[in-house]
């Protein structure tokens, strides 16, 4: 077994309450030692058609970033996400970046979805005290 990553997630649903992010919370705990880093906040949706409800998490975790992603759609699924209907997401869980050190990097997914642009994601990893992402 490889040794433990620390993988810094975010959670989302567009969903009317945030019982699907708090259950997605308590289920990363199958993945390795989780944490919340924020509590769960609202936010206007970046395209407009609503509110969603995002919060940070640690996982600790003997995965790579492959596999971490395969469990995650894998976490995403048993929660009700369904990619097929547009608009609504019941939950949705991302890698925002990897410990590498003493650095988080970002990941190369979030990059490139401009998640790191996005004021929700901006005020979480304020809230959180994480102050530096490198983009490398």
């Amino acid at each position: 077994m490889d040794a433990p990553r620390r993988w810094l997630l975010l959670l989302g649903s567009s969903l009317p309450d945030d019982a699907r992010v708090r259950a997605a919370l308590d289920r990363l705990a199958e993945l390795g030692a989780a944490a919340p880093l924020t509590p769960i906040r609202r936010f206007p949706s970046h395209s407009g058609g609503g509110e969603y409800y995002n919060a940070l998490a640690r996982l600790d975790a003997a995965l790579g970033r492959a596999a971490l992603r395969e469990r995650l759609r894998a976490l995403e699924a048993a929660l009700g996400r369904r990619r097929d209907v547009p608009g609504e997401v019941a939950i949705d869980v991302d890698i925002l970046a990897g410990l590498d050190g003493t650095r988080w990097r970002a990941d190369p997914h979030a990059r490139a979805k401009g998640e790191f642009g996005r004021a929700p994601v901006q005020a979480l990893l304020r809230q959180a005290g994480i102050g530096d992402v490198d983009m490398g």
